[in-house]
């Protein structure tokens, strides 16, 4: 299945009414977020609502360390780094009509997602750790180490102003603790995706 043929297929379960609420996540820098936005323009952006997560990475998370790797800092492939239940929480309001105000990241503005918009997309890593029961589908990503490192520079170093240094640095420690906590979030997906480089192969799909 190309890449298109994914994206013309859950468009036209969410035009039918079939997915209301749709899940998209993945380790750091997987292309999720690229397809989140292809999926969201190919859509009528007055009936969906985008949620993004990383707001709801906790900044405090220095404060604790990996049980298994007590060297280590801990990074978002842990669940101790994100604030689930005020996501859920969110998530919660918007599917019972309501209306959220978005957390403000220092490269994006705080908006107001209307609870009136019947759609609902949920993008980022924390999806992985939440209830799938929240969600009608779940999408999940996943790419090689070098496939990673490549994205993670030239996102980080553009988008979030991080030093070039610090990426590299910190990257094998993100990598194992993918490999050990967050990779098994892969096999509750819906759908798994393998987008390492010059890829864009489904693994496992589930249509509704």
């Amino acid at each position: 299945m190309k890449r298109k043929d994914l994206i013309d297929q859950l468009v036209s379960e969410i035009e039918k009414g079939k997915v209301r609420t749709l899940g998209i996540y993945s380790h750091g820098a997987s292309g999720k977020s690229i397809f989140t936005q292809e999926l969201y323009q190919a859509l009528d952006s007055t009936t969906v609502n985008l949620l993004e997560t990383d707001p709801y990475i906790t900044s405090e998370r220095h404060l604790v360390v990996p049980k298994d790797a007590p060297n280590q800092e801990v990074t978002a492939c842990l669940p101790v780094a994100h604030e689930l239940a005020s996501l859920r929480r969110d998530i919660l309001a918007l599917q019972a009509g309501m209306d959220v105000l978005t957390i403000e990241e220092p490269w994006k503005a705080s908006e107001v997602l209307s609870g009136a918009k019947p759609v609902l997309i949920v993008e980022g890593m924390s999806v992985g750790f939440l209830p799938k029961e929240l969600f009608d589908k779940t999408i999940c990503f996943y790419t090689d180490e070098e496939t990673e490192l490549k994205r993670r520079l030239a996102r980080d170093t553009t988008v979030r102003n991080r030093d070039a240094s610090f990426v590299l640095a910190s990257h094998q420690m993100r990598r194992e603790q993918y490999l050990r906590y967050y990779k098994e979030t892969e096999s509750k997906a819906n759908i798994l995706v393998d987008q390492s480089e010059g890829k864009f192969e489904v693994k496992r799909t589930q249509f509704i």
